[in-house]
């Protein structure tokens, strides 16, 4: 696949990586799924509203707060509701959580497979936001068209630098090739390009903003709920919580030394790569060297974790 080109006649304007994906729904007949990946508070999902705001206005395609979804039933059923205009953008905020690659058998991440696999002919943009692409089963990660990484937000500009990376991958390689958008532009009558390595992206609206956080919230109360409520089944019992789960994370409910934020992003990372893939996968998903990954595992494991503290059982 050619690299990722926007061509202006004059001058480039701002936000090029919008304006190509618009294009690519309304114009080409194809569809964005992008991987919006960083840290907890990076500003992944205010990041994806951004973009989903200046996409409505170049492309005048509306985009409302129904469009921001933390579930495969409720994904499923915002598309299959009639609603969604072509160039529509969709973000799926935690899909982790739903789809999880540990549960690559079960039959939520087989539909899920299967709405992406089919997704072109829809014309929408679908914006998953999520720690790790690792988190999400192989398949899937497979179909991306492109990767925003989270590097830092500026406060007093109101801005969240990222490192947006069209994606491509092969059947003979593990890791995708990587490439970087090129503008094309005129200046004083001369043709020129240039590589975007990054784009600040601008703090969504206000208003957007007070909604998301309240149906973020109702969300994550539910959720907390339902995991209240296996730990209850647990106590109760003194059995484990579900058949779903080794005996293994029955350690995590004892009081251990509590991890560092990098060492438990190494630990997840590492348990839910392939033996084979981590010393290739490992260091592009997490930004720091072999050794340091190590490092960490090795302080983990000081710690009395291991990496099957952090894998589900597939049955």
């Amino acid at each position: 696949m050619a690299v990722p080109r926007v061509i202006y006649n004059g001058l480039p304007k701002n936000h090029s990586w919008a304006r190509w994906m618009v294009a690519r729904t309304l114009r080409k007949n194809s569809n964005n799924l992008v991987s919006f990946i960083g840290k907890v508070g990076s500003g992944k999902t205010w990041s994806g509203i951004s973009i989903a705001q200046l996409m409505t206005k170049m492309s005048g395609v509306p985009f409302t707060i129904n469009q921001i979804v933390f579930s495969l039933t409720e994904l499923m059923t915002l598309i299959n509701s009639g609603e969604l205009k072509k160039g529509s953008c969709i973000i799926f905020d935690e899909p982790q959580i739903s789809i999880s690659s540990k549960d690559f058998q079960s039959q939520a991440n087989k539909v899920f497979n299967m709405l992406v696999s089919t997704f072109r002919h829809r014309n929408f943009s679908l914006f998953f936001c999520t720690p790790f692409e690792a988190l999400l089963d192989k398949s899937t990660r497979k179909l991306f068209t492109s990767r925003f990484e989270m590097l830092s937000i500026n406060s007093k500009k109101k801005t969240c630098r990222i490192k947006p990376r069209f994606v491509e991958y092969s059947d003979y390689k593990p890791v995708p090739y990587v490439k970087q958008m090129i503008v094309c532009f005129k200046k004083d009558g001369m043709n020129k390009s240039e590589k975007l390595s990054y784009w600040d992206v601008p703090k969504p609206s206000e208003e957007i903003i007070e909604a998301y956080e309240k149906k973020k919230l109702e969300f994550t109360t539910n959720l907390n709920k339902n995991i209240m409520s296996r730990l209850e089944t647990f106590d109760n019992s003194g059995k484990s919580m579900t058949s779903k789960y080794k005996p293994t994370e029955k350690k995590l409910l004892t009081e251990k030394k509590p991890l560092t934020e990098r060492q438990e992003e190494v630990m997840k990372v590492l348990a839910n790569l392939k033996k084979e893939d981590r010393n290739i996968q490992a260091p592009q998903i997490l930004g720091i060297s072999l050794n340091s990954i190590y490092d960490n595992k090795r302080y983990a494991e000081k710690k009395g974790y291991t990496l099957e503290d952090f894998i589900e059982n597939d049955s």
